[in-house]
């Protein structure tokens, strides 16, 4: 890189690739928008990358095609686009979320209105990258005080175009240059580009397999659509603590949902919580409400309904028109999951008979790798009396004491609310239960409480609160 930057490419202390998330989260929210790049940086992210068009009055805004629908954003006053952020509006968003910028310039000319609204905020960190060496050339010629990346396709040289433009890091965008596009990032490569002290930064990637290898490549940040699989909790390392995700990673995704399982895996977290209780023909369907009317576009009692009545109903657009696909999950399909990601379940029992929800875990093999509760003592206790196997989580306060709660159900795991974490946690500990945390608010000064206590579990809605709170404890 060019000596004397003074906004040089941040780097983290452990020297791991930076999560550059590409165009927010768009799996979770339309790309290039407000919510995908906050729900980026809830996920993990530390930069978000921008595609970049000017509108005929010469704003940069945000977007990757040149023409949107039957707009060309060439043609267009700002003032005419509606829903698109512009660069001003995201540095003062990136900076909120403490972000950095990488803008991908995909119109001609873009790159020095882009060096002004930076410098107007003297914002840092970012970095101007092009497919054009003119552009790149342009922003070398103007002095950047950023730095400057060339993205190069498959086929090209990447050495040559950083001699040609005096790039300061080369962009590999080999994606689909290969099934395996990480053997193409040689150590020959990497010592050259060293040799020539470039910065290297990598493709959108989202195949775990290939995320692995390239996590430990000595480049500057990886991009991709899922940056919870760069930035989640798998990031952090061993950090003590196990997981618990309250019906998914639900302030993004539909509660009690396929998707909302996927991405709290996705994330690292350790368990997925969620509800079940069972239709009219006994069918185990993931459901937290008697009726379907929140959570779907159904009304009426489950009870009152059939599998077949209920399998196509939209269990997402409530959440949002983005979500319009999701379908209510059966368990089986939950089962099947976690599974699959070796991970685990938290089952709330809301109203299967105690006996079909037993056997049913049993028969897929999976007893040991959840635990239940239900709101109803009695169905608790009779899969206590049922199951001296299951593991089971209760409350002291849902009893007259904690010797009451042991001689009643002895619980594997027993949950605290975070006022009385201090006196109850060291009680179960000594007599060999599980203590696992609950906070379902949303106050960063509780989370920092908790990245202190480093409970063995902790049971809440905003992981990636959580996620936040331990990172800045590293």
């Amino acid at each position: 890189m060019r000596a004397g930057l003074q906004y040089p490419f941040p780097t983290r202390t452990d020297a791991r690739p930076l999560c550059i998330a590409h165009r927010g989260a768009p799996l979770y929210a339309p790309e290039a928008s407000a919510q995908g790049y906050a729900f980026a940086a809830d996920l993990g992210s530390e930069m978000w990358e921008v595609d970049i068009h000017l509108t005929g009055d010469r704003v940069p805004v945000a977007c990757h095609d040149a023409v949107v629908g039957d707009l060309r954003i060439a043609d267009c006053a700002r003032a005419d686009l509606v829903g698109f952020m512009d660069l001003d509006q995201l540095v003062r968003h990136a900076r909120a979320r403490g972000q950095g910028l990488y803008l991908d310039l995909k119109a001609q000319g873009s790159g020095l209105p882009c060096l002004e609204i930076l410098s107007k905020h003297g914002f840092e960190p970012a970095v101007l990258g092009a497919f054009d060496d003119d552009e790149a050339r342009a922003l070398i010629a103007a002095q950047s005080p950023w730095p400057v990346s060339v993205l190069v396709r498959p086929g090209e040289d990447p050495f040559a175009r950083a001699e040609a433009t005096q790039a300061d890091i080369i962009h590999l965008c080999w994606e689909h240059a290969s099934a395996r596009p990480q053997d193409l990032v040689t150590p020959e490569l990497i010592a050259e580009a060293q040799r020539r002290g470039l910065g290297l930064a990598l493709w959108h990637e989202e195949r775990p397999e290939v995320l692995r290898d390239l996590l430990s490549l000595p480049a500057l940040g990886i991009c991709t659509n899922q940056p919870e699989l760069i930035g989640g909790f798998e990031s952090l390392g061993d950090h003590g603590i196990e997981v618990v995700c309250h019906r998914g990673i639900n302030h993004i995704a539909p509660e009690n949902t396929l998707a909302g399982a996927r991405l709290t895996y996705d994330m690292g977290c350790d368990w997925l919580e969620l509800d079940v209780r069972t239709t009219r023909d006994g069918e185990i369907v993931v459901l937290h409400d008697a009726t379907l009317d929140r959570t779907t576009n159904g009304n009426g009692p489950i009870l009152a309904k059939d599998w077949a009545d209920i399998a196509d109903l939209d269990a997402g657009s409530w959440k949002s028109a983005h979500w319009q696909d999701e379908r209510l999950p059966r368990l089986a399909e939950m089962i099947d999951l976690a599974k699959a990601r070796g991970r685990r379940i938290y089952i709330e029992n809301k109203a299967v008979p105690a006996r079909q929800l037993l056997e049913f875990v049993e028969a897929r093999d999976f007893l040991q790798d959840c635990f239940f509760w239900s709101p109803d003592p009695t169905l608790l206790r009779e899969m206590r009396q049922l199951s001296p196997q299951a593991n089971i989580k209760s409350n002291i306060i849902h009893h007259v004491s904690f010797n009451t709660m042991v001689d009643e159900l002895s619980p594997q795991i027993c949950e605290i609310q975070v006022a009385d974490w201090e006196v109850e946690a060291p009680l179960c500990r000594a007599h060999g239960i599980r203590p696992m945390l609950q906070f379902f608010g949303e106050d960063p000064a509780v989370f920092a409480r908790i990245a202190e206590w480093r409970p063995e579990m902790v049971n809440l809605d905003r992981a990636d609160l959580l996620l936040a709170a331990l990172k800045a404890a590293l």
